[in-house]
Parts: structure tokens; C-alpha cells; sequence
């Protein structure tokens, strides 16, 4: 049997997840589709938000990202912090997973293109961060100060990206 790396099992993992995803929305049937079909338009309708909304979208955004950023970042403590890691990705695939199939089912053949415009800056600056500390778990969680700082930096700009470009890029996408 060959042996697989790491990596292999990350984006396996991932890739299972896309496709538990997308197989649990459509077996949801017509009425979760529907429902959460609700989903595309509440997104879209948050991009042409007033500026107290603004403020709170990037305390949530902030809150959410640092929260997602410090669960991998503590994975790398465990001993079984890489089989975690694993287990996230596919929790990140599936939810990728039946996001974009809500999105095809509301936009038809645009949908992917939507989902697209939903990740576009922002995963710019996250996937590099998260990769990194996916692949540090099980190092006892040590990372030079050097990453550490390039860590905040890729955060920082992935949430100011996610609530002040995306939007506008949204805004574009629903005309």
C-alpha cells in the first residue's frame, strides 16, 4: 500500500468534504434548497450595507477569522494535531461544498462564478495562513516570531479585504 504525505490527506480530506457537501444539499430536497436560497440573497443584499453595519460585520468577521485562525493554531499543540487538521479541512470542504450548490441551484450555470466572487479577495490571505498552520500542527505548536508576524499581517488583511473589497466586488456580481 503506498503511503500518503500529509498534504495528500489535507486535500483528500478536503475533497470528500466538497463532496459530502454537496451531496447533503442534495439530498436536503427542494424545501432546504429553497430555504437556503435565502442564503445568495441576504449576501447580497449585506453588500450594499450602511456604515454602522460596516463596523459590525468587521467585528464579526474579525471575531470569526481570529477564532477559525486560533483553532488551527492550537491543533498544532496536540499530538493528534495533524489528524485534527485533516478533520477541519473536510469540515471547511463541506461547508464549501453545499455553499456552492445552494449557489448553483439559485444562480444556474453563474453560481460557481458567485461562489467565486464570495471568496475573492480575502482567501487571497487566509489560505496561506491556514496551510501554514496546518502544516506546523504537530510541531508542538512552536512558530518563529517572523511567522508569527506574517500571520497577523495575513489576517489583518484577509478581514479588512473581507469586509471592505468584497463587498464591493458583490455589488458588482448582483447587477
Amino acid at each position: 500500500m503506498m503511503r500518503r504525505r500529509y498534504g495528500e490527506w489535507i486535500l483528500g480530506m478536503f475533497a470528500a468534504g466538497v463532496i459530502l457537501g454537496t451531496a447533503a444539499v442534495n439530498l436536503g430536497g427542494e424545501d432546504f434548497r429553497e430555504q437556503a436560497g435565502g442564503m445568495a440573497e441576504a449576501l447580497f443584499a449585506g453588500a450594499q450595507a450602511s456604515r454602522e453595519a460596516f463596523w459590525e460585520l468587521l467585528r464579526m468577521t474579525a471575531l470569526c477569522r481570529a477564532g477559525e485562525t486560533a483553532l488551527l493554531w492550537a491543533a498544532g499543540f496536540l499530538g493528534a494535531g495533524r489528524m485534527l487538521c485533516c478533520l477541519l479541512a473536510g469540515c471547511a470542504g463541506a461547508c464549501g461544498g453545499a455553499v456552492l450548490s445552494v449557489f448553483t441551484w439559485e444562480f444556474g450555470a453563474a453560481g460557481p462564478a458567485f461562489y467565486l466572487a464570495t471568496l475573492f479577495p480575502h482567501f487571497l490571505f487566509y489560505l496561506p495562513l491556514w496551510l501554514f498552520l496546518a502544516g506546523s500542527a504537530g510541531h508542538g505548536g512552536r512558530i518563529p516570531g517572523r511567522y508569527l508576524a506574517a500571520g497577523f499581517l495575513l489576517l489583518g488583511a484577509g478581514i479588512f479585504c473581507e469586509t471592505a473589497v468584497n463587498p464591493g466586488i458583490l455589488l458588482i456580481f448582483s447587477r
